[in-house]
């Protein structure tokens, strides 16, 4: 993976961005853009990529269009990942196979997905029988049974015979139903349920051929499956029945005799009679009475309902034996060797230890953790459960899961997005050891992490990005990891692989962000100075700062330098000479070149430039031509605020913003259109020229984030004002 060639349109904020990362000399590339450019809706669009889904242009809702391509050939999401901010509900999708090495995962894989397929197919026909719903099946029937997995219940059910072919047509939910189990706790409903058994009970006893307890008409039904399956009339055996004075020699007189015998039984008038009573009581749920009607024999059974639910299940077993069986032979055959997989599971071999470790031995962070159920995980009957351990006042941990901890609110937010962060590695890992190729978008993931942990993720991020299977896109609005990234990531790489976004209406550019004028202008300013009239201007600010680190606020440079910046007094009569002296005083082997008049006035000198700025401005990363910019908005600014006030009364500091104020002071009931339009003209010269004016070494990301077309917009309007 070498080129990644991006063309987006309408794709969430970017209304155009076309570009082409080059990762020759570096397999990480680094994105500065401040915010509202382009930063979370490139995350956004790459995001919804990686889903398989179509980026959208939400606010207008205009068509979107989208070409990302590898060396040529177009993305797969798959090879995607994209490393949000923060999401505090995100957990690595690839957690469970941190669990286990990865052999014996696959193998264990593949001969669970044989067992999961085949059980999947019982749990579909159990779901037909019983109307419990899929997801319930399992579980309903593993309560009833008292096991811990569908495995013991088959075989349980496989060694008991209660189960009757007519309760196999039986509804397991229709009996079991809220609104059902409230009718049937009713007084008169169990009395009548009650006379119904004893009088079917007693019928039994009568019948020549059923016996109460020994043979009734739920083992007859599993006698005639029986003789059917093994053939045994075929064989020419005969059976004779009590009662009857002739042998049966056919499956099919054997089983009329039955039903003969059966029918008689629930024919009784008095069990009719009862029955009745039982159907009338119950005609508020219909759906049960119409259950009574269609099978009679279950009344007979719901005096004891436990026992009831076991003989359904048992039922549903007879008529789907095949699968049943086919399920437990599958476990039966594979259980040891999942047995032995597991065992041989240790914690210490995976990828989630060294995923761990990493963690642990890089970050700062007041917890331990765990793996709580990592056999069930490895098994994907259950998700892995990371376990957080905090140390207790009686020197006993104290543990609580994720869940535990959200609800709690104990952990700050620094402390939430380490423990985010724990799961972005747990991602790294899995993606590295499957060694797939992925492009990996990282949207400020340092955001609001305390320096440690910073410059910990700085470094993290440069191991990332000696992986040859990883391809990171880091973006940022943090001017400060702006820089620490190049430096200790990009190095050498910095000046072809670190960008800075700029937007207008039309388009999103990435403009190479990393020469020395922006990682550190200060070093090329002074050497500049001496012939562009750009970097002569913007150093008067940061001379200004020197001179007041060294020698305070009251002496006679910081004065003039602050003059310079200002509509005073003493302006008018400063030179170039009196700057240049100035400069020299504070950084040794300054001497201006003779494209510069020594006796050309400061003021004038900056609004030339400016004005020459404006004519040629270019999207480009010039911090001195911001500056410059900046300057001459303010001094254009004041020049007009003094022609409108009264009161000429100077001020010692802060004159920009106090001249505003006392403008408005003096206009506050002037409600002339015209002097609202000055007023929010103003208001956009205090917002922005202020910070991008004072700068220093260790801040200047004002600067970064204002483009130069504003600026120079902004300039050309306050000139205007008249």
């Amino acid at each position: 993976m070498r080129l990644l060639s991006i063309k987006l349109e309408n794709c969430y904020g970017i209304a155009s961005l076309e570009h082409v990362f080059d990762f020759k000399k570096s397999n990480a590339v680094l994105v500065y853009a401040p915010n509202g450019v382009m930063k979370t809706s490139f995350a956004k669009t790459f995001k919804k990529l990686s889903e398989g889904q179509q980026p959208k242009e939400e606010l207008y809702n205009r068509p979107s269009s989208f070409e990302v391509s590898i060396d040529g050939t177009e993305i797969r999401k798959e090879n995607i990942l994209v490393v949000e901010p923060f999401n505090s509900r995100y957990e690595s999708e690839n957690l469970s196979a941190l669990l286990v090495n990865s052999e014996k995962k696959a193998r264990y894989d593949e001969v669970f997905r044989q067992i999961a397929t085949t059980k999947a197919k019982l749990i579909t026909i159990l779901n037909e029988r019983s109307k419990i719903k899929k997801a319930d099946v399992e579980k309903q029937l593993n309560k009833d049974f008292g096991c811990k997995n569908i495995f013991e219940a088959a075989k349980i059910l496989s060694e008991v015979e209660f189960g009757s072919k007519e309760l196999a047509k039986v509804k397991y939910q229709k009996i079991f139903d809220s609104k059902v189990l409230d009718l049937l706790a009713s007084p008169s409903i169990q009395e009548n349920i009650g006379s119904y058994t004893d009088r079917y009970n007693k019928l039994i006893e009568t019948s020549p051929v059923f016996k109460k307890s020994v043979f009734n008409p739920a083992k007859a039904s599993a006698v005639i499956k029986a003789l059917k399956k093994e053939k045994f009339f075929e064989a020419d055996h005969k059976v004779l029945l009590n009662g009857h004075p002739s042998h049966v020699t056919t499956h099919k007189d054997f089983e009329e005799k039955i039903r003969m015998e059966k029918a008689r039984i629930l024919n009784d008038d008095t069990l009719q009679e009862i029955s009745e009573k039982i159907v009338g009581g119950v005609a508020s749920v219909k759906s049960f009475q119409d259950l009574l009607e269609e099978s009679p024999e279950v009344a007979s059974e719901l005096n004891d309902l436990n026992k009831l639910r076991k003989v359904l299940w048992a039922s549903y077993f007879q008529e789907s034996r095949e699968q049943f069986e086919e399920l437990l032979s599958l476990y039966e055959e594979n259980k040891a060797e999942l047995a032995e997989i597991e065992e041989a599971a240790q914690l210490e071999e995976t990828l989630w230890y060294q995923a761990h470790s990493t963690f642990m031995e890089r970050f700062h962070v007041p917890f331990s953790m765990r793996i709580e159920n990592h056999t069930n995980a490895i098994l994907g009957t259950t998700a892995p459960n990371v376990v957080f351990a905090f140390d207790g006042e009686d020197g006993e941990p104290l543990c609580f899961n994720r869940g535990q901890l959200e609800t709690l609110d104990t952990l700050s937010l620094g402390e939430r997005r380490a423990m985010y962060l724990l799961y972005i590695i747990f991602e790294f890992h899995a993606r590295l050891s499957k060694g797939e190729d992925t492009v990996v978008v990282i949207d400020d993931i340092a955001d609001s992490f305390d320096y440690k942990n910073k410059y910990a993720i700085i470094e993290y991020l440069k191991e990332l990005a000696e992986e040859t299977s990883l391809r990171l896109i880091v973006l940022t609005h943090n001017f400060d990891f702006y820089r620490t990234f190049q430096s200790r990531v990009l190095a050498s790489a910095q000046w072809e692989n670190s960008f800075v976004a700029q937007k207008n209406e039309q388009a999103v550019k990435l403009l190479k962000g990393g020469s020395k004028n922006v990682a550190n202008p200060f070093e090329q300013w002074k050497n500049g100075c001496k012939s562009d009239s750009a970097m002569l201007i913007a150093m008067v600010p940061f001379i200004r700062n020197l001179v007041e680190y060294r020698d305070g606020n009251s002496c006679d440079a910081y004065s003039k330098l602050t003059s310079m910046l200002h509509i005073k007094q003493e302006l008018p009569s400063l030179k170039i000479a009196d700057l240049e002296s100035i400069i020299s005083n504070v950084v040794s082997g300054v001497v201006l070149d003779d494209c510069f008049d020594p006796q050309e006035l400061v003021l004038i000198h900056i609004y030339k430039t400016a004005d020459s700025l404006c004519a040629e401005v270019e999207e480009e990363i010039c911090l001195e031509k911001k500056v410059t910019l900046s300057i001459a908005i303010r001094l254009k600014a004041e020049e007009f605020m003094w022609s409108q006030v009264n009161d000429q009364t100077p001020f010692s500091k802060y004159q920009t913003n106090k001249l505003y104020k006392r403008l408005l002071k003096e206009n506050e009931s002037n409600s002339d259109s015209r002097f609202l339009n000055v007023k929010t003209l103003l208001s956009r010269v205090m917002l922005m020229t202020s910070e991008n004016i004072h700068i220093n070494s260790f801040m200047y990301e004002p600067l970064m984030d204002m483009s130069c077309h504003h600026l120079v917009s902004l300039y050309d309007d306050i000139k205007a004002l008249r």
